[in-house]
C-alpha cells in the first residue's frame, strides 16, 4: 500500500521500479565504470603509490557533476530521504565484477572510513560503512568498523579544496588496538575519492598496525584531480 502512495523511483533517473531493485537495471549498465579492477597504476593508485605499504586501489565509476552517478550518491547521504542502500548495492555490483579479476585476493579485513559520533548521530548511518557492508556480504571478507577512530569533527570535505582539504583531515583519525591488524592486509572503503585526502590520513592513522598492507576501494573516483 506504501508504494502506491509514496512509489519508489530510481535514483538516477528518476523512473518508478520496485524498491528492491534500489537502481533500475538501464542506469546500472549505463553507470561510467572505471575498469579499474584490473588496471594497476590507474589514477585511484596514483595516490597512494608512494606509501611503502601500500597494495591495490580501485574505484568502481567515475563521478562527475550533474550526472546519474552524482544524483545517486547525493541520494545515497543527505536529505531526509537518504538511502544508504544504494551504497550497500552499488558496493555488491561492484564486487561481483571485481572477484572476476580477483581484485578481493588476500584481503583479510574490510575497514570503511569512520565518522565522528557527533556526524553519525545527525545522519543516522555511515555511508562508508553501507558501502563496506555490501562488499563483506558478497565477498564473504569481514568488516572491521572498532579500531579505526574519527576522533575530531572535521568540517565535510566537500566544503574544503585543493590543499585545505589535506589541512581539514590531518590528525582527524587514529587506530586503537593496533595489534589486532599487525600483519593484516587492509581494505580501506571510501565513497568518492577527489584527492585522496581523507584516506591518506586513514593510511597515516595505521601506521601503528605492524607489517600490515593497506589497499583502498571507492564507490566513486573524480577524474581529475
Amino acid at each position: 500500500m506504501k508504494e502506491l502512495f509514496f512509489p519508489y523511483c530510481c535514483p538516477c533517473c528518476g523512473k518508478v521500479i520496485p524498491a528492491q531493485q534500489v537502481i533500475c537495471g538501464a542506469c546500472m549498465d549505463a553507470l561510467p565504470r572505471t575498469e579499474q579492477a584490473y588496471q594497476r597504476e590507474n589514477i585511484t593508485e596514483e595516490k597512494f603509490v608512494k606509501i611503502s605499504n601500500f597494495g591495490i586501489g580501485a574505484s568502481f565509476l567515475f563521478f562527475e557533476k550533474d550526472t546519474p552517478i552524482q544524483r545517486a550518491l547525493h541520494q545515497m547521504k543527505y536529505g531526509l530521504a537518504a538511502n544508504p542502500n544504494i551504497g550497500y548495492h552499488l558496493a555488491r555490483v561492484a564486487a561481483a565484477e571485481y572477484m572476476e579479476y580477483d581484485f578481493f585476493d588476500g584481503i583479510d579485513v574490510i575497514v570503511p572510513t569512520p565518522l565522528h559520533q557527533k556526524r553519525l548521530h545527525e545522519r543516522g548511518f555511515n555511508q562508508a560503512e553501507w558501502i563496506a557492508k555490501g562488499l563483506s556480504d558478497a565477498t564473504g571478507i569481514p568488516m572491521d568498523s572498532s579500531h579505526l577512530l574519527r576522533i575530531r569533527n572535521n568540517n565535510h570535505q566537500a566544503q574544503e579544496t585543493g590543499r585545505l582539504r589535506e589541512a581539514n583531515v590531518k590528525n582527524v583519525f587514529e587506530v586503537n588496538h593496533p595489534e589486532e591488524w599487525y600483519r593484516k592486509h587492509i581494505l580501506l572503503v571510501d565513497d568518492i575519492i577527489t584527492t585522496g585526502a581523507t584516506l591518506l590520513s586513514c593510511i597515516e592513522a595505521l601506521k601503528p598496525v605492524r607489517g600490515c598492507t593497506i589497499s583502498v576501494f571507492a564507490l566513486g573516483k573524480t577524474r581529475k584531480k
